[in-house]
């Protein structure tokens, strides 16, 4: 059943979601749908948990900035997504009451958040920076994810490398925290766009062997 909202809601949106039409796709009754989820919004949000376990890439880049800053482009990348769109604002617009039904609403979000952990662990490791309470972890994730969520869905602006380095520099210092300086980010590469000076580097070696 939620792969049938998934699909609804990459072709129209929210609005294109309703209980009859994922009982048409799911090949199942709606009152079967009802007595597991007691709003159409219950299921739509349940559906984007489902969604979004693999759609955030945490990286291991070797630095702390960079794992951070290629956070902030798999976020924006699936946010600007018909699909992470659609998912985005069904969480938005969920009425309080709609979310405070939903199991373990408050769990799934802490997880998602404490994904950052490893992240600060092998920085911490790497002598980047100290090591970091889970508090301060889940912190700066909440400020890269308001960030991103903002600038993408109400600004609508499209978040370059250096908008992605201040987004994660921002969210460091907001608790006080800072980390050894690297190369900007490279909002080109990690999103599957290959950098053009890094191919040309790469034909040249290939035709010197």
């Amino acid at each position: 059943m939620l792969d049938a909202v998934v699909e609804l809601l990459g072709e129209g949106g929210v609005r294109a979601v309703t209980i009859a039409e994922v009982a048409k796709r799911s090949g199942v009754n709606a009152s079967s749908i009802y007595r597991r989820w007691r709003s159409i919004d219950a299921l739509i949000l349940d559906a984007a948990q489902d969604l979004s376990l693999g759609a955030i890439e945490v990286a291991d880049t070797g630095s702390l900035e960079e794992d951070l800053c290629a956070t902030v482009r798999s976020v924006a990348a699936f946010l600007r997504t018909d699909l992470g769109g659609a998912m985005a604002r069904a969480l938005i617009d969920a009425p309080v009451e709609v979310l405070e039904r939903i199991d373990n609403w408050p769990q799934f979000w802490a997880s998602r958040l404490l994904r950052f952990e490893p992240v600060f662990a092998r920085a911490a490791a790497r002598g980047e920076l100290a090591d970091v309470d889970r508090s301060a972890i889940a912190s700066v994730g909440e400020v890269i994810a308001a960030q991103v969520y903002f600038r993408v869905l109400f600004r609508r602006e499209k978040i370059d490398d250096a908008a992605a380095r201040l987004i994660v520099r921002r969210a460091l210092a907001a608790e006080g925290l800072s980390a050894r300086a690297t190369a900007p980010c490279d909002l080109r590469t990690a999103s599957g766009v290959q950098n053009p000076g890094r191919k040309a580097r790469s034909q040249e070696r290939y035709e010197h062997d």
